[in-house]
């Protein structure tokens, strides 16, 4: 999945968003794979894909993106190392640029997954 996930834009955006809505499920409640998933740049992954904005003829660019915040929340929020690595690696600021520009329906998910990181008191 990591592969499928990792590969951008040569594979269709419908299968990528496929891929992340399994490594979702995958870690969810399961701390081991959140662990796994941080080990296998995961968390860097779901940076690198946060800031997409292309639309493809593949899929729709608003489902895909709400699959990524969907992965964020089971991989990386509720795991403090992989949180700690999200605010290290600047994702918050990817977060804050997707609010910015991104529709109605995605701004509340952005928003409400910005507060969940800035929950951790390390973010400050």
């Amino acid at each position: 999945m990591i592969e499928i996930i990792k590969s951008g834009t040569e594979v269709h955006l419908d299968l990528r968003e496929y891929a992340f809505n399994i490594m979702s499920n995958l870690c969810k409640d399961n701390r081991d794979n959140q662990k796994e998933f941080r080990r296998k740049n995961g968390i860097e992954i779901l940076k690198v894909n946060l800031a997409y904005s292309e639309v493809e003829q593949s899929g729709n660019a608003s489902t895909f993106l709400l699959s990524v915040i969907d992965c964020l929340s089971n991989a990386v929020f509720g795991n403090k190392r992989s949180e700690m690595h999200f605010l290290d690696i600047e994702g918050v600021y990817v977060l804050l640029d997707l609010a910015e520009f991104c529709e109605q329906g995605l701004r509340r998910l952005c928003l409400s997954a910005i507060c969940t990181i800035l929950e951790n008191p390390k973010s400050f």
